[in-house]
């Protein structure tokens, strides 16, 4: 097969993971396959080794009409394109491969970027399954969001591929890289940890609630909070200047799995998640996890971690509460969380989307 695959948003916080993981893991079993990656071509390092690659420079905006208009993908005549995102090419004739992650634009309007952006993120999700031989979903509750919304007729075409922890994310045995990481970040010695982007539906003005909650109630934890910054979360600014809070930015994924480690709880109260990779990473670290018992994060905690009710504030910081302070409870779960993780993987999710890039090329155009 001839498998061309869009990934231009290979350094988005989000999807950029999905894309780098999976395309080395797809890559790594295809032997018989050739890729085509189209792509800003300096962003493409990683792959220009592999024999199986080629890497097409194409680095139009996301989202704008040239995407759609000098699109690359009918030169090379593809077998398959995968189109990571719903930002489909409306024009393209070929067998699509469409990955929807999630579809919080509609389902929470305040974190769409404008109104249009809603109407556009209709229109294109609409697009995507209609004109696609096969959706990805990466949970059962972003399919079940997708037929809600727009049809039971789609249901046959939309194939649930988890996502999956990357390797980095384990146990670390390393002291010495710990306390390394522990004094770069000038980090305490119990802390809450909140990793994501800081956006609207991923509540974190809640987590401050309650954390300022727990502060008055003695726990002697601080607040960790790393992630890209949304201007929309500006407001919280000032509630940050805080001896007890710490905002990190956007740091490396080697530091990041060093946090996990050094963590005592990770707290995950977002409103809407159409995976919820941190969460995943995170258990893969041995973390114990309490989230919000919202949209997948119930099939993918499992029993694992303690999923709380959205709206009362003083209750799930009594669930925290309790966590932190019962050392034998953080053992159990910290278990329970490898466990868990254990059922994500990205061979398996290679694995199935070659088995949907098979199934596609197979099915005439």
């Amino acid at each position: 097969m001839k498998i061309g695959f869009d990934a231009r948003m290979i350094s988005h916080p989000g999807i950029g993971k999905y894309i780098e993981c999976l395309l080395k893991g797809i890559i790594s079993i295809s032997d018989n396959n050739e890729f085509i990656l189209f792509a800003d071509i300096n962003k493409l390092k990683i792959f220009q080794n592999y024999k199986n690659v080629k890497c097409v420079n194409w680095n139009a905006p996301i989202y704008s009409g040239w995407e759609q208009i000098f699109n690359m993908y009918p030169l090379q005549k593809l077998d398959v394109l995968h189109v990571p995102h719903f930002n489909i090419p409306l024009f393209f004739s070929g067998r699509l491969v469409v990955t929807i992650h999630d579809l919080i634009y509609l389902l929470i309007p305040s974190s769409s970027p404008s109104k249009l952006g809603k109407i556009y993120t209709d229109f294109m999700i609409k697009s995507s399954l209609q004109k696609s031989k096969s959706v990805i979903a990466v949970s059962e509750n972003t399919k079940k969001d997708l037929i809600k919304i727009y049809s039971e007729k789609y249901a046959e075409k939309i194939n649930v591929i988890y996502e999956a922890p990357s390797p980095e994310f384990q146990p670390i045995t390393d002291r010495t890289l710990l306390a390394d990481i522990r004094c770069r970040y000038r980090l305490e010695e119990n802390f809450i940890l909140y990793v994501g982007s800081i956006k609207p539906h991923k509540n974190v003005g809640t987590l401050i609630e309650v954390f300022k909650l727990l502060k008055q109630w003695g726990a002697p934890h601080k607040l960790v909070i790393c992630g890209r910054w949304d201007k929309k979360e500006d407001y919280l600014k000032d509630k940050l200047i805080d001896k007890d809070i710490r905002y990190l930015g956007e740091i490396p994924a080697s530091d990041i799995a060093g946090l996990y480690n050094l963590a005592d709880l990770l707290v995950h109260l977002s409103l809407y998640e159409g995976f919820g990779l941190t969460i995943v990473e995170a258990m893969s670290s041995g973390l114990p996890v309490v989230a919000l018992d919202s949209s997948s994060m119930p099939e993918v905690i499992g029993d694992a971690g303690i999923l709380v009710p959205a709206g009362n504030n003083e209750q799930i910081a009594n669930t925290i509460y309790n966590v932190l302070v019962n050392g034998n409870m953080r053992n159990i779960m910290k278990e329970n969380s490898l466990e868990q993780a254990r059922k994500f993987s990205w061979d398996k999710t290679a694995k199935a989307t070659l088995d949907v890039y098979k199934k596609v090329a197979g099915s005439g155009a």
